[in-house]
């Protein structure tokens, strides 16, 4: 048996526009002009609806229940104890809530800080190969088609910090906050406001893993307005 548990991180990252400009008119008359500078603020809430947790595992011998650090409306994504060799899916892991003033709307990628490590903080299983993401559905199964996410190739936390105690949460783009790798996106929209949306996480254990252990990792989501 071997337990999986994610952190959760969050990076915000606003596109400046120009600032403030003005102008004088002749004949006495003032004119001004300025922009409002874009502005984006997001949060990310783990098991934010009822039934969250894992399903699957269809033929383990084991029925799906989230681990000790699954809390309502927060906490961590906790797959609790799962078998080598089964897929299961994690029901509303993460909900990401998104506002910005940018009519251009926003993007918003997700990567782990780094593969998935043990408790001595060895590299066991690599992120793309195991963990995978979806749009939130009642429709959606172990079974269903989804997108692996991709662990950065961008500075940032080291493998020994990444846990799901609150440390590993950050990472430093090389090109700068507002450019995160294109192969990380996960989600846009183009027009501004407020919106929310869901995502299910699916997980699929290789066969290979025999060792008992508990493997952690780190999800940081970056929104950045257009």
């Amino acid at each position: 048996m071997r337990r999986i548990v994610l952190g959760l991180g969050l990076a915000i990252a606003a596109a400046l526009a120009d600032g403030a400009v003005s102008s004088a008119a002749t004949g006495g008359a003032a004119k001004a002009s300025w922009k409002v500078l874009p502005s984006i603020s997001a949060t990310v809430t783990p098991n934010y609806a009822t039934g969250y947790g894992p399903q699957g595992g269809t033929g383990s011998g084991s029925t799906p229940a989230a681990g000790s650090l699954a809390v309502a409306g927060g906490g961590t994504v906790d797959f609790g104890t799962i078998v080598a060799g089964y897929q299961y899916i994690y029901k509303y892991a993460a909900q990401l809530t998104v506002k910005t003033n940018d009519s251009t709307g926003y993007k918003v990628f997700a990567e782990g800080s780094t593969d998935f490590i043990d408790t001595t903080h060895a590299t066991i299983l690599t992120m793309n190969s195991v963990l995978y993401w979806m749009l939130s559905s009642s429709s959606n199964t172990q079974y269903s088609a989804a997108t692996p996410f991709q662990s950065t190739t961008n500075t940032g936390d080291t493998a020994y910090n990444n846990n799901a105690n609150g440390q590993g949460q950050n990472i430093t783009f090389l090109n700068g906050l507002s450019n995160p790798p294109s192969s990380t996106l996960i989600y846009s929209s183009s027009v501004d406001g407020t919106s929310t949306q869901g995502f299910d996480y699916q997980i699929r254990v290789p066969d290979s893993i025999t060792t008992t252990d508990t493997f952690t990792a780190v999800v940081v989501y970056t929104a950045v307005a257009n």
